[in-house]
This record gives C-alpha cells, structure tokens and sequence, in this order.
C-alpha cells in the first residue's frame, strides 16, 4: 500500500508543470501601443535566467488569445542565454480588457512552466 501511495506521488509530481516560482525564465506582461498604427496590444517579454535555455511553445490564456509571432506561439524554438530576452504581442481593445494576460503556458528545453497574474 505504501508504495501505491509513493508511486501516485510521484508521478503527480511529474505530470504538472512546474511551478513559476522555480522557472528558469522571468514574465514581464505591460500594455503598450503599437508604434505608428497606434493599436493597443499587451506586450509579453520572457526573460532567462539561465545560460542554456529553448523555448519551444508558448500558449496565452489556455489558448483563447492570439500570440503575434511566427507560428502563433507554437514551434517557437528560440535559444536564449542568460538575460536574453523573447517578447511577442497580443492584440487588446482601447482599455485593455481584450486578452489580458491571465495565464502563459511556456514549454522549454528544461520542462513546462505556468505564470498566472490576478
């Protein structure tokens, strides 16, 4: 029995993504306009903390808010070392309700990680 329960932990423990608090990266979310054709957008940047790190998807808001880059966030496939920088937009209304960044799901080289925002 005891081991069942060892078993279950265990893989609980590897199937949910990490938590944020352990990431090898750093969210900065804002809300911005884009220059020239002055459209709102929130603008997302990961940041690495570490020297050796791909970023391989990227998922907003479970899916439901367009990812303005290449591929829409998937096959993003972006080497970063430490302090490099990966930033993309998604488009918003004029008071940034539309798309606000709620949750991003990041899988890496180094595994799965959620950041949420309230």
């Amino acid at each position: 029995m005891m081991f069942k329960i060892l078993l279950t932990s265990m893989l609980f423990a590897v199937a949910f993504p990490t938590l944020a608090d352990n990431a090898p990266l750093s969210v900065n979310a804002q809300e911005t306009y884009l220059p020239k054709v002055n459209f709102p957008v929130w603008q997302l940047t990961l940041t690495s903390l570490e020297n050796d790190i791909t970023i391989q998807s990227i998922t907003l808001n479970r899916g439901n808010c367009l990812i303005s880059m290449s591929g829409r966030g998937q096959n993003v496939n972006k080497h970063l070392g430490y302090g490099q920088t990966l930033s993309f937009t998604t488009p918003s209304n004029s008071n940034f309700t539309q798309c606000r960044p709620l949750e991003l799901s990041v899988q890496t080289s180094k595994g799965a990680f959620t950041f949420n925002w309230k």
